[in-house]
């Protein structure tokens, strides 16, 4: 069985091996998780609310590999906020595969800049409760973290 640590080591030998993975990966959430936040923004709740404040405010601090534990945590904790079972346990299928966007050694200063900017965005959408501003703040965040995740792809070959 695959721990974190050699899972993380799993992922950097295959986007190495395959590069276009990465974007791969990025269209496929692009295509899934604007939908899932607006939904969570409709139906979240003020636990909900609570967590995802608390998830962005440790990202705030938070070293690059940590960063990339507490991102996956924010992107879990916006499909549970939905309040739809097979959102979540889908999130948590597909959980792994999404993490090739977020291996630790692709997250330069630069991108956790601005993901975090972009959590923040999507935190005040998720407060105030408006699902349109919560897909469209997704939206932009994947097409960001696309951006600089295919930068720092090139960077490692």
């Amino acid at each position: 069985m695959l721990d974190d640590k050699n899972l993380t080591g799993y992922f950097e030998r295959m986007l190495l091996a395959k590069p276009e993975r990465v974007r791969e990966v990025v269209e496929f959430r692009i295509v899934v998780e604007p939908g899932v936040a607006a939904l969570a923004a409709s139906r979240r709740s003020e636990g909900d609310v609570a967590r995802l404040r608390n998830l962005v405010e440790r990202q705030q601090t938070a070293s690059p590999e940590d960063y990339a534990e507490l991102d996956a945590k924010f992107h879990m904790a916006l499909a549970r906020a939905t309040q739809n079972e097979v959102v979540w346990e889908m999130a948590a299928v597909l959980h792994d595969l999404t993490g090739e966007s977020r291996v630790a050694s692709l997250i330069t200063k630069d991108r956790l800049e601005a993901s975090l900017r972009d959590h923040l965005r999507i935190l005040k959408a998720i407060e105030e409760g408006n699902p349109e501003a919560c897909r469209e703040a997704m939206r932009e965040h994947l097409e960001n973290v696309g951006r600089k995740a295919g930068d720092a792809v090139r960077a490692v070959r």
